[in-house]
């Protein structure tokens, strides 16, 4: 069985997701007996984290939970650290929720080798130099699989769950005036795999029909941005995105839509590269929205009924 395929199997059993900041590590009662961490991906800014945090805040859950950043996390928020807390807290499972729009990604991936599905740390393709964070690469050099006396239950990202569809219908429902005569283009991060992509807007294009058969626009679009990608591969999704958004303005009003999980530089980096193209755009950022909390209590609540 290949690891799509795993996943799918995981999806059907337990799609979860949950969010918590460092104060909450609670103590756990007789039968709360599974912790939840989300890992998310975490930015240098600090705005894009705290919007992350302040959303686990709001979920009620019976048991211990914490919230760890893969990159330009803080000390309390790293991975091992936030793990061992959990582990220290007498619960039998920890449900590791992968705080991503997709599972089909290096960062997916380098969680499956911290939980030990994987033997080795993901390679990640190198940036240009202004991009080239020295601590960063240093972090995940000496990264090593977590080691917890509890059972580290890995479940999917965000992937194509229809609460995430809805998050996106409330965001751009601000934008819309005449749907008819209205184009939306999705638009995420991207992995630099090829396959990889193909899968992500798979998944993306789901999104897509959902929300052309509630709103019936001129048409929707699903593109990537794969801004961690080489250069060529990096140009030409600039160039899908800049010739898509022309083409469909040709006829139509057209709006922007980012699927991405906070508000940060990539939609600074949408605007760059639509630089002298017109459209309407939203910030998106999904993690502040009440349904993302939703989504987590529904699925933490999953994981709960089917200890073993």
């Amino acid at each position: 069985m290949n690891r799509h395929q795993m996943q799918s199997g995981i999806v059907v059993a337990i799609s979860v997701l949950f969010l918590a900041g460092p104060s909450t590590f609670a103590g756990t009662e007789s039968g709360n007996r599974t912790a939840l961490l989300v890992v998310a991906h975490g930015s240098r800014d600090t705005n894009w984290n705290a919007r992350v945090i302040e959303t686990v805040e709001r979920l009620d859950w019976p048991g211990p939970k914490g919230v760890a950043f893969l990159t330009g996390k803080p000390p309390e928020h790293a991975l091992p650290r936030v793990a061992s807390q959990l582990d220290q807290s007498a619960v039998r499972r920890i449900a590791v929720i992968p705080l991503l729009i997709s599972s089909f990604s290096d960062h997916y991936e380098e969680i499956r080798y911290y939980v030990g599905q994987r033997s080795d740390m993901p390679g990640h393709a190198e940036e240009p130099a202004p991009r080239v964070k020295s601590a960063a690469a240093q972090e995940h050099q000496d990264a090593s699989p977590l080691k917890t006396k509890a059972k580290l239950l890995l479940t999917p990202a965000m992937d194509s769950h229809p609460l995430l569809t809805r998050i996106l219908s409330d965001q751009v429902t601000a934008l819309v005036k005449e749907a008819r005569s209205e184009s939306l283009v999705l638009v995420a991060h991207g992995p630099n795999d090829e396959a990889e992509n193909e899968r992500w807007l798979e998944h993306l294009r789901i999104h897509a029909r959902r929300l052309q058969e509630q709103f019936g626009f001129r048409r929707v679009t699903a593109l990537t941005l794969r801004d961690d990608a080489p250069a060529p591969i990096r140009n030409a999704a600039t160039e899908q995105l800049r010739s898509t958004v022309t083409n469909a303005g040709a006829d139509s009003r057209v709006l922007v839509l980012p699927v991405l999980i906070s508000v940060g530089p990539l939609q600074k980096e949408i605007r760059e590269r639509l630089n002298g193209v017109n459209y309407v755009m939203t910030e998106g950022g999904v993690a502040t929205h009440p349904l993302t909390v939703e989504w987590i209590s529904q699925q933490g609540k999953h994981v709960a009924a089917h200890e073993d």
